[in-house]
């Protein structure tokens, strides 16, 4: 995808465009375009996505940020020859008064519409702002910007830093909306239209209108028509992205997930199938047994001991600050596999979230006794008060008003399952969306479970069908019949039911555990990095003497006036210290 910074005030040629280019330590944008006029200043980079460059008429200048998949009209641009094709049909569209923003466009998109002569802009976020926007506002300037340290740099705020969101980032994975790193700026919010007009200088907010909002709301007679729906939206999804396709890839995992995915996409495609491991384990032959069995073509790609570590710096910058880096997991792998070569990348991120329930609150927890039913339990505990030895009380209480804040907004419109929506209103709470934000600005990634079908019916569909997987089963099972007989990497098999799984999940689980007591199975068998190899490494303590000195900016914060002891004590959790060292290479970097 492309990002995009818009200042009502007038800015030097290059200056915003500079900003832009700085998000990539390689390979930055091949083009950033640049806009001027009465209205203000707006720098753009090239879209990834064919058919999506930027649109200049003589009345508009017309942005779309993302890939969204049109649900008017036929996708076939994607591989077309025309940049602007795709802009230029939701302009269109946008200039009839017909849009409708919930209905036409699908998967993560922000737009931009600027008139010139009337020196006014409009700026729509998706669903879930799934591409995050941002704002900042001071004496009559109004600047919007799609990475928040970019955006940041341009309005001279780099280094007037939160230090109680990076404290919040820091114990709780994510910067609770609609705060930053940053004092002065802020979330926008989803699926909003935002209007503004600039006169003699001075930019105002004209319009707020919020035109979606993830209500209890559940039109389903009973389980078996929502999982139609879902099914029938997810193929439509992938079918209208791949109409004008003939090669494709998809990343592909010992899960179910992606396996689905993988039984969804057109047979008429060539598929190539990618898995990123540490070296080939469980999770890779399974993905290897998978693809022979949906006739994809696998590569398995691998990664150095520490190549969560070697990314850091490159990592943060790229999915910005407040955003977890260590889920950028494609990048430098990305190159290996020429993933930019492909016109759509499908990915199977966030059906856990969106169809599993996974972050309601429930009984058994998610990790413990997973071979027992799951039930759900009403209430909330995402307001219980914070308490951390390492930093001040009177910060834990800021924290602790944002949170309750947040979760008594998302209250007024989801009663019943306020705990569960917490971490997904808006995607920014999501700690793993940096996963989305490497990818789309790196290659043509599509993900089919961002789509408008599934967003809706997750919204509106009680907690306790979304629970055992019994709407991800109903809706999906067909695409999960290849693969029958082919273990999850958790052990169980995805094709069957909770009732007829969970004990074989168990069974495969016992035996697994009794290999690794016995000391046959301690490599890492899973797809991703281990983070305790991370934590011992060499390159672990290089990096905290690097980057130490950022600890003087959010000193005051903390109960303990050194950084080695924070780094190095037993108060923080793995996970934290990983937080820890990555706000220590960001602050060093003001």
């Amino acid at each position: 995808m492309s990002d995009f910074l818009y200042s009502s005030a007038q800015t030097e040629e290059g200056v915003l465009s500079r900003y832009i280019r700085a998000i990539y330590h390689h390979d930055p944008p091949e083009a950033v375009y640049e806009y001027h006029g009465n209205w203000g200043s707006i720098a753009v980079s090239k879209s990834r996505y064919n058919g999506f460059q930027p649109l200049e008429t003589n009345r508009h200048i017309f942005i779309v940020i993302g890939g969204p998949v049109l649900c008017f009209t036929d996708n076939r641009f994607l591989t077309g020859a025309v940049p602007e094709a795709g802009t230029r049909r939701i302009y269109d569209r946008y200039l009839s008064g017909e849009i409708n923003w919930t209905k036409d466009l699908s998967g993560p998109f922000a737009v931009l519409a600027v008139d010139k002569g009337r020196a006014a802009l409009s700026c729509i976020t998706d669903l879930m702002m799934f591409i995050p926007a941002y704002r900042f506002t001071q004496n009559g300037t109004v600047m919007l910007g799609t990475h928040v340290d970019a955006l940041a740099n341009a309005a001279g705020q780099a280094k007037n830093i939160d230090s109680a969101s990076v404290v919040d980032f820091i114990i709780n994975n994510v910067v609770t909306y609609p705060y930053t790193a940053y004092k002065n700026i802020r979330q926008c919010h989803p699926a909003s239209i935002y209007r503004y007009e600039t006169s003699r200088g001075d930019c105002r907010e004209k319009e707020h209108r919020i035109y979606w909002l993830p209500k209890e709301n559940n039109p389903y007679a009973n389980i078996a028509e929502a999982a139609r729906d879902l099914q029938g939206g997810l193929q439509d999804f992938v079918n209208r992205a791949t109409e004008s396709m003939t090669h494709v890839a998809h990343f592909l995992s010992a899960g179910e997930d992606s396996r689905v995915i993988t039984g969804l996409l057109p047979k008429t495609l060539q598929r190539d199938a990618f898995v990123f491991l540490d070296q080939m384990n469980r999770e890779g032959h399974i993905a290897r047994k998978i693809a022979n069995a949906y006739k994809a073509d696998f590569y398995p790609a691998y990664r150095d001991d520490t190549h969560y570590l070697d990314i850091l710096p490159e990592a943060t910058d790229l999915v910005g600050s407040g955003h977890q880096y260590k889920h950028a997991h494609s990048l430098k792998l990305h190159k290996k596999c020429r993933l930019d070569r492909y016109h759509a990348v499908f990915g199977g991120y966030l059906s856990d979230s969106f169809l599993k329930a996974y972050f309601a609150r429930r009984i058994p927890k998610k990790n413990i006794f997973p071979f027992l039913p799951q039930f759900f339990i009403p209430g909330e505990n995402r307001s219980r008060r914070l308490k951390h030895p390492l930093f001040k009380d009177e910060i834990l209480e800021i924290i602790d008003r944002r949170r309750k804040a947040h979760l008594e907004k998302i209250q007024t419109f989801r009663e019943k399952s306020a705990h569960e929506w917490f971490v997904l209103w808006p995607i920014t709470m999501r700690r793993a969306i940096p996963y989305f934000y490497c990818n789309h600005r790196l290659f043509r990634i599509y993900e089919p479970f961002f789509c408008k079908q599934v967003v809706n019916i997750s919204a509106s569909v009680p907690t306790h069908w979304k629970l055992n997987r019994r709407l991800f089963h109903k809706a999906f099972r067909p695409f999960l019949k290849t693969g029958r007989w082919i273990p999850h990497g958790d052990g169980r098999l995805p094709y069957f039911p909770w009732w007829v799984d969970r004990p074989v999940q168990y069974g495969i689980g016992l035996g697994r555990r009794m290999k690794s007591m016995t000391g046959r199975a301690k490599d890492n068998q899973g797809p991703w990095g281990d983070l305790n190899r991370i934590i011992n490494s060499a390159n672990w303590h290089n990096m905290f003497d690097q980057y130490n000195n950022g600890f003087e900016m959010i000193r005051d914060t903390s109960t303990i006036d050194n950084a080695k002891t924070v780094f190095y004590g037993k108060k923080l959790k793995k996970r934290q210290k990983v937080n820890f060292l990555q706000v220590l290479y960001f602050l060093s970097q003001r």
